[in-house]
């Protein structure tokens, strides 16, 4: 009886993998018209030997034709096996087979992932599995013996279209993600409106104020959010931006450089009358725009001789402005004054040129409202638990790919890992030489 369960399991297995080459096989040719061009080709050389060694005028013996006529349907039908095994990556499905069975990365009856599709550029892969059942957490948690035995670094493992697939992400080699990567003036983008926040396993990674306004950042203690938060001011400060910074620490992480470029809120009330002149301003943007016909920012830039600086707020731990846990009505007042018009610049404030970037390490949903976060488009979240996660990305994305022990490594809302740069604030400030 377990014979036959497990005769039909590994029948069934077998059917499976050739289907996915036959799909796989089928949707390359369908893709790449020089592979349909050369079938073709191949095609009509068939058809013409075969017409002219069946016309019999050759000066052969009958039998001689009908070998003659043998080979050359053998050499033909190795030939199409050869392209059949090479296009339908059935070299590759056997690699993947051989490689996690030897690590033992297999379902509850033995069967390892088979291989549906697999696209590589230069040394980066994205590479779709059927998962045969394991689960997404079973196959983080063999992570490292996978990329051991494959000589790969993986980014991200995700859920594809369907349950059964599991898309597996990253580059041929290895790439250390424990290593430091320092800032260098090469790093800085020349568009006003494009930060770079760090190197991922593809490239470099850059949010651009356009399309993502307002930055979202979370992070356990000692993750290096407060770096990354700086690493990303530091680069404001240069485009020439005006910088708001909400610090209640008595300027622990922000010396004497950051106090000569930027604007400090230290109290509720400090950080209610800045922003409350930054909601004035931005109506003012609005009308002024509106008079002129401007749709935004960089259209009005453009075409006028006094360009408008970015306004950026930033507030290094949200919890500390906006918590109102244990406050009577009137001790509320304020605070809910303040959420008001951060949640007036998230809707309003891309157009303009009004950015805010928020920071928070405490993992409670009631601090950040279900408005501002749903205006906040580009999230980060370093070393977090699951809560925390959960809360920044809406997703445990965080918790499950970054390990307990890193510094400056995040990952983004759509799951790209990465590392931010480290920089040297008496060197990297532009300013920081002329004052």
């Amino acid at each position: 009886m377990i014979s036959k369960n497990t005769d039909y399991v590994s029948t069934d297995f077998l059917k499976k993998r050739l289907r996915y080459r036959v799909k796989n096989f089928i949707k390359v040719v369908f893709n790449d018209k020089k592979k349909q061009l050369f079938l073709i080709a191949m095609l009509l050389v068939l058809l013409i030997t075969n017409a002219i060694l069946s016309t019999g005028n050759m000066g052969v013996t009958p039998y001689s034709l009908l070998s003659l006529r043998l080979y050359w349907y053998a050499f033909t039908i190795i030939e199409f096996c050869v392209i059949y095994i090479l296009w339908s990556d059935s070299l590759a499905d056997r690699k993947y087979y051989d490689a996690f069975l030897s690590i033992g990365f297999k379902n509850s009856v033995g069967i390892p992932p088979i291989l549906i599709y697999q696209e590589v550029k230069d040394n980066i892969f994205v590479i779709t599995f059927d998962s045969v059942g394991i689960p997404l957490e079973t196959w983080i948690n063999h992570k490292e013996s996978i990329q051991n035995i494959l000589n790969i670094t993986i980014q991200s493992f995700d859920i594809g279209r369907q349950n059964n697939e599991i898309i597996m992400k990253g580059c041929k080699g290895s790439f250390d993600f424990k290593s430091k990567i320092y800032w260098s003036s090469e790093e800085d983008s020349t568009d006003d409106s494009n930060i770079t926040i760090g190197k991922s396993i593809f490239s470099k990674v850059k949010v651009d104020l356009n399309y993502y306004p307002h930055i979202l950042i979370g992070g356990s203690t000692g993750s290096g959010k407060t770096l990354l938060l700086k690493l990303i001011l530091m680069q404001c400060i240069n485009k020439d931006y005006e910088i708001i910074i909400s610090d209640f620490k008595g300027g622990v992480d922000y010396p004497s450089i950051w106090q000569r470029n930027c604007s400090f809120a230290t109290t509720l009330s400090d950080v209610s009358s800045q922003l409350k002149n930054i909601c004035t301003r931005l109506e003012s943007r609005k009308k002024l725009f509106s008079q002129f016909g401007y749709g935004n920012i960089d259209i009005y830039n453009q075409s006028e001789r006094n360009p408008l600086a970015r306004i950026i707020f930033a507030c290094d731990e949200l919890a500390e402005l906006l918590d109102t846990t244990g406050l009577s009505t009137k001790e509320k007042a304020p605070i809910k004054e303040i959420e008001k018009y951060i949640s007036t610049i998230a809707r309003l404030g891309r157009a303009f040129g009004i950015h805010l970037i928020l920071a928070t390490q405490r993992p409670d949903a009631n601090i950040l409202n279900g408005q501002i976060k749903n205006n906040i488009s580009y999230k980060i979240c370093g070393r977090a638990d699951q809560i925390l996660s959960q809360i920044i990305l809406d997703s445990t994305n965080a918790y499950i790919n970054i390990p307990s022990d890193s510094q400056g490594l995040f990952i983004n809302q759509d799951g790209l890992l990465f590392k931010s740069f480290i920089f040297d604030e008496n060197i990297d400030i532009k300013n920081s030489h002329d004052q």
